[in-house]
This record gives structure tokens, C-alpha cells and sequence, in this order.
């Protein structure tokens, strides 16, 4: 009778008690393993020229938080009262990463078009609600003096193998074109973009910027449920930090998104 019961405690709740410890300690070490990482860096490698921007021009600015950009020099920035904010250009990515030439080429254009979707209404939303009241936020184009023109471009969205697999996409069915692209990025989650801003009146291209950013790490991340769902994250990222760019004192850095998120959405 007694050896029966110490089966039964060992087969029964106890054991399950300690595999949870278990699974709390493992995911406790990949945790401090994944922070450990980052924080020697995981910022993604520059994406190369997608000709959207004249990259000749623009460099590295230790205060800003993207790869390159580029000021026109002796512009009044004050000037600018107003932003227009153009449909986002998605044409470059689209032939870059050879998605338009998939199986799945209708339904990825129609992905690719909700992004650009997204990342506009997005950018607006930050600039009517930043609280420094920076810009209007125009609805159409305008030519009076006192616009900026914001023309923002996705030239690159890079899946991971482990989001491409968990949808069934091997083979993906795209061409080597993005298998190599992934090669390059390591086989992380990534997205790239080149913008430029003109001004309203004159219609000359007066600031240009680009940058790439890998998926932020962490454990559990319900955000890959399509093969672009990362994206929606750095892009919220880039537009908070456009709009702390607009509001930044001289000498001001603007700092980096993080490499670790603890929420997993």
C-alpha cells in the first residue's frame, strides 16, 4: 500500500509541478540569453540602395536613429507648419524581394497594399497626436510655402524562415531573390525604408532618410501570424521616432528602438 502511493504522487501532480519548474528555468535562461545578445547589438545591417533615394548623399548622424539621412543644407525647418503625408510606395520592395513573382502574387500585393495602408494611417495618427502639436496634418497636397511633403517608402519586408515555415511556405514559392535577400539579413525578420521630404511650394526634395530593423527578439511572439505581421512593430517604431526627429532640440539624439521587447505583441 505504501509503495503504491509514492507511485501515485510521483506519476501525479508532483512531477507536473516540477516539469513546469523546469520550463520556467529554461525559459528564464533563453530570456537572459536573448538580452545578453541584443545588448551587443542587433541592429540590422544597412539595406542596400533601392534607388527610391540618392544614397550618394546622405550618411550616418550619430543623433538620428536611422542608417543614413540627408538635410538639405540652410533650410529654415521652422517654416514648416503643415505635413502632407503621401500614399506609401510599396512598388520598389515588391520587385527588389521578387514577392510579384510568386505563387501567391495576389494575395501578397493585396498584403503588401494593407501594410502601406497601415503605415500611413499610422504615421498620421502620431503626427495629429503629438503633443508638441508640430505639424497640421494635411488630408490632400498642397503648394502653399509653409507644407512639408513626406513620401515614405517599404522597400524591402523580409520574413524569417521560422515564420515562413509555420506557414506552410517551403518551398516560398518567391524565387532565390528573397531567399538571397534572407541569406544577407542573417535569416531575421526584417524591414527597410527610404523616404524623402519635399517642399509644398517648390516641389525640391529637401531631407532624405533610409534605414533597415531586424524583429525585436523576445520568447513567445503571437505578431507572426502572417508573413508581414513583424513589420507592423517597427514601423510603429519609425514613426514615433519620425515625429520626436520633428520635435528635437538642437543637439538632440533620438534614441534607438530597443533590440528586446518583453510583450509579446
Amino acid at each position: 500500500m505504501i509503495a503504491r502511493t509514492h507511485e501515485t504522487k510521483i506519476s501525479g501532480q508532483p512531477i507536473v509541478g516540477l516539469a513546469m519548474r523546469l520550463l520556467s528555468a529554461l525559459v528564464l535562461l533563453a530570456s537572459l540569453g536573448l538580452m545578453i545578445t541584443c545588448a551587443s547589438g542587433c541592429k540590422a545591417e544597412a539595406a542596400p540602395d533601392a534607388g527610391y533615394t540618392d544614397k550618394t548623399a546622405m550618411a550616418k548622424d550619430p543623433l538620428i536613429p536611422f542608417h543614413k539621412v540627408w538635410r538639405k543644407p540652410g533650410v529654415d525647418w521652422s517654416g514648416y507648419k503643415k505635413i502632407y503625408i503621401a500614399p506609401v510606395n510599396t512598388q520598389y520592395m515588391l520587385s527588389i524581394t521578387g514577392w510579384d513573382a510568386g505563387v501567391r502574387k495576389d494575395e501578397i500585393e493585396k498584403d503588401v497594399a494593407e501594410l502601406a495602408t497601415y503605415t500611413r494611417d499610422r504615421l498620421r495618427k502620431d503626427f495629429k497626436e503629438d503633443p508638441a502639436h508640430r505639424y497640421i496634418v494635411l488630408d490632400t497636397p498642397s503648394k502653399d510655402r509653409d507644407v512639408l511633403e513626406f513620401e515614405f517608402a517599404i522597400v524591402e519586408v523580409v520574413p524569417s524562415k521560422v515564420v515562413l515555415n509555420a506557414l506552410g511556405w517551403v518551398p516560398f514559392g518567391v524565387g532565390m531573390t528573397l531567399n538571397a535577400v534572407r541569406f544577407i539579413a542573417k535569416d531575421q525578420s526584417c524591414v527597410s525604408f527610404e523616404a524623402r521630404g519635399r517642399d509644398g511650394a517648390t516641389r525640391e526634395i529637401v531631407f532624405t532618410a533610409a534605414d533597415r530593423e531586424s524583429q525585436q527578439s523576445t520568447i513567445i511572439d503571437t505578431r507572426d501570424l502572417t508573413w508581414y505581421s513583424h513589420a507592423r512593430g517597427i514601423i510603429d517604431d519609425w514613426s514615433k521616432q519620425f515625429v520626436a526627429i520633428a520635435n528635437r532640440k538642437q543637439g538632440e539624439k533620438v534614441e534607438d528602438t530597443s533590440a528586446f521587447r518583453l510583450k509579446p505583441w
